[in-house]
This record gives C-alpha cells, sequence and structure tokens, in this order.
C-alpha cells in the first residue's frame, strides 16, 4: 500500500478509527455516572434526574450522549490534523491548455478562410 499516493500504512487507518471509537466508548461510559453525579450535585437543571426514571437509565443516557461529543471531538481533530491532499491539475497546466485550444481553434479558422478563399476565386 505504500506505492499509493497519500502516505504509509493506510490499510490500518479502520482499525485505528474503531480502536479510538472503542476507548471513547470505555472513556464515555466511566464518565457518564460521573456527569450525572455533578449535575446532580450543582443543580444546573432544576429537577434532574428525575425521580421517575431510574438511575442506570440516566447513566446511560450520559454515556451515549458523552460517546457521541467525545466522537465529534475525535472527527474534528482528525479532519483538522489531515494533510491538505495535493490536487493533479495545476493552474498552470490549466492556463497552458486553454492557450493551445484557442491556437488550435484559431489556426482550423485560419485553414478554412484560406480555403474558403481559394474555392471562391475558382
Amino acid at each position: 500500500m505504500s506505492s499509493r499516493r497519500g502516505g504509509k500504512n493506510r490499510a490500518f487507518w479502520p482499525l485505528i478509527g474503531f480502536i479510538l471509537a472503542l476507548s471513547l466508548g470505555v472513556l464515555a461510559w466511566a464518565l457518564g455516572p460521573v456527569v450525572i453525579d455533578w449535575m446532580d450535585d450543582t443543580n444546573i437543571v432544576r429537577g434532574f434526574p428525575s425521580p421517575e426514571v431510574p438511575r442506570t437509565t440516566w447513566n446511560w443516557i450520559a454515556t451515549g450522549v458523552m460517546f457521541v461529543v467525545l466522537l465529534m471531538l475525535a472527527s474534528l481533530v482528525v479532519a483538522a490534523a489531515r494533510p491538505k491532499q495535493s490536487t493533479d491539475v495545476k493552474e498552470k497546466e490549466l492556463v497552458k491548455e486553454r492557450d493551445q485550444m484557442r491556437r488550435e481553434i484559431k489556426a482550423k479558422k485560419e485553414l478554412q478562410r484560406r480555403i474558403n478563399k481559394q474555392m471562391k476565386d475558382r
């Protein structure tokens, strides 16, 4: 895989992403109950957590929310750290091709004009 553009060990990127997601899941599982306790102690939201909903349900909800937030942050960091892809098309090459096309069109018109003039003179 090292012959492809973009770097070495590209085949392992999905595995690394899976390991990153698993580690974020473990981190969220550890932080979920802590967030619920913190929100309960600080009374940020009045009446939270609701006594009608079991504590384990709140822990799972907090774990899910923490996982999504951590995954979004990790995705943002990975996207920001990703090297910029170089494009195959360069601006100078495009300008050269456009100028060449214009010259070809001009040459065709000149040739057609000469042919028309010769046909007229006969």
